[in-house]
């Protein structure tokens, strides 16, 4: 009986996936823009024995490309859409490893930056499970997108001074530490001229500086009280540059207060409407 249920569930989620699959490949055309222009290129450029920084818009650190290269073994079309339900079951896991009851999930799924990252197929899942993941290797997925993860580190830094002092900070940090410094050995610094044009593109949904006093509070409380909630909400209020699919990082912190977070995609929704209808 166990075994016909389970060939059951297994045939249904690959008739889901195939739908899944059929479909985004459908509408293909018009999503994926940082997939097709970005990270796409930046992988196949490993695997064709070239540095991921010969591709002039990739701009994270290099181990975002490694963690691309299964998916570079494929055609750009069919990387991209297996990319997109990647992402959707990310967004979703994430979700789930935060405690988020059904309601949150459905309205964090639902939120605009979320569709909005859906769409334009970036990296920001690797940062969000990031913050589900023991602060060695949180770390790694954290430097993937500063300008969403760099207040969860200094709140892994704050736990580990708080947990063992010097010795704690060192075991914690010691890895990315390393593997940074052979990154600007191996491809030099990566991070001259690649940031320049951020903060004016229009792309860029940021909050500076009118965010900082908010980014400043929920700072200061994850550090002093060590709540990891604050720390994932605040490096959005802080940062210079955003995409705004990346604002999904604000929404993480809200995953365990329902109301809240409802309330906030909400007023997102609002928002993207009015500024759909040329109102703001």
């Amino acid at each position: 009986m166990q075994k016909n249920k389970n060939i059951i569930l297994t045939a249904l989620f690959l008739l889901l996936f195939v739908f899944v699959f059929l479909g985004v490949g459908k509408i293909w055309d018009s999503i994926g823009i940082d997939w097709k222009e970005t990270f796409y290129p930046a992988a196949r450029a490993i695997m064709d024995g070239k540095s991921p920084y010969s591709v002039p818009t990739f701009r994270n650190a290099p181990w975002t490309a490694f963690l691309l290269l299964p998916l570079a073994l494929f055609s750009e079309h069919v990387s991209g859409i297996l990319f997109f339900i990647f992402s959707a079951c990310i967004y979703a896991w994430t979700a789930y490893r935060l405690q988020a009851s059904r309601v949150a999930l459905t309205a964090f799924l639902l939120s605009p930056p979320v569709v909005y990252g859906l769409r334009m197929l970036n990296v920001d899942i690797f940062v969000l499970i990031g913050f589900t993941l023991p602060a060695p290797i949180g770390l790694f997925f954290a430097l993937i997108k500063p300008q969403m993860g760099f207040v969860m580190i200094l709140f892994w830094l704050a736990q580990a001074w708080k947990q063992g002092g010097v010795k704690k900070v060192i075991y914690t940090f010691a890895p990315v530490t390393i593997a940074t410094a052979l990154s600007f050995f191996v491809f030099g610094n990566w991070l001259q001229d690649r940031q320049e044009d951020l903060l004016i593109s229009f792309w860029n949904a940021s909050l500076w500086p009118w965010g900082i006093p908010i980014g400043v509070v929920l700072a200061a409380l994850s550090i002093r009280d060590l709540r990891e909630d604050f720390a994932m909400s605040a490096s959005p209020f802080l940062s210079p540059y955003l995409a705004y699919h990346s604002w999904a990082s604000a929404l993480a912190g809200l995953m365990r207060r329902d109301f809240e977070l409802v309330l906030t995609v909400i007023a997102m929704w609002g928002v993207a409407i009015i500024r759909v209808l040329g109102f703001g």
